[in-house]
Parts: structure tokens; C-alpha cells; sequence
């Protein structure tokens, strides 16, 4: 199991920056599927409580942002609450508007990893499906 290998507390580390989804057993646009499209996912962590979930299609022209507010409920679990999600077409606005859903985040694994030399933040999460996703600086 990874969570002998993890962080004791992963839901309470300190997040902060951009983060890239480098896997995901998610069906539809949390993994970056839009129709037959795969976009870039990552997140972005403005503080403590918010954070952005972004799919960037065709090198960013279009741009999908879920903007979210995190809560920790313990050593393991966060509960996710989505606010709103603004669609960009070559860097401009074209719609906002005000979207609902929550879950809960189980963390299976946070922690430092060393690959081929470079140091990376992993976390391993079930929302309920897999994520796993990385913090190359």
C-alpha cells in the first residue's frame, strides 16, 4: 500500500503553486477529456482554502477553469466545494457562471519523490475515482 510511504497527515500539507495531472481514471473533463479532445489539467492553489482546476486545450487557447474552495476533515480526507467555472477563448472571457457540487478527497499518498534526479511533490487521490498529480517546482 502507498500509505505506509506517505506524509502521516497528506489532506494537511501546505499546498501551494501549480500542480499537473500526470494521471487520471476519471471519465470526461476532470481528466481532461472534452468530447473526442484531451486537454492539460492542472491546479492552482491561490491560498489555503482556493484553488483553480484548469484544462487548457490546443496550447491554451481555450481554457476551462473550475474554481473550487477546499476544507480539511482530517489527516487523510479533504471535502472540495466548486464555485464557478469560467471558459476563456485566446486569453479573453466568454462565459462565467456559478456551478454546484461537492465530494470528498481521500489522499492514498503525499509526499516528496525523487525521479531521475529531479524532486517532485506526488499526491495519489480518490475522489472516488484515481488522480495522481505533481508539483515539478
Amino acid at each position: 500500500s502507498l500509505s505506509s510511504y506517505s506524509d502521516p497527515a497528506p489532506a494537511q500539507i501546505d499546498l501551494r503553486g501549480t500542480h499537473e495531472l500526470i494521471y487520471s481514471a476519471a471519465p470526461g473533463g476532470s481528466s481532461g477529456a472534452l468530447g473526442p479532445l484531451v486537454g492539460k489539467v492542472s491546479q492552482t492553489f491561490l491560498d489555503d482554502v482556493r484553488f483553480i482546476n484548469r484544462v487548457e486545450l490546443f496550447g491554451g487557447i481555450v481554457k476551462i477553469e473550475l474554481y473550487a474552495e477546499r476544507k480539511v476533515l482530517d489527516e487523510s480526507r479533504i471535502r472540495v466545494k466548486f464555485k464557478e467555472t469560467v471558459f476563456s477563448l485566446f486569453g479573453n472571457e466568454v462565459k462565467r457562471g456559478d456551478v454546484k457540487g461537492s465530494g470528498v478527497w481521500n489522499y492514498k499518498f503525499s509526499g516528496l519523490v525523487n525521479v531521475d534526479g529531479e524532486k517532485m511533490l506526488l499526491r495519489v487521490m480518490e475522489t472516488p475515482s484515481t488522480f495522481v498529480i505533481v508539483q515539478r517546482d
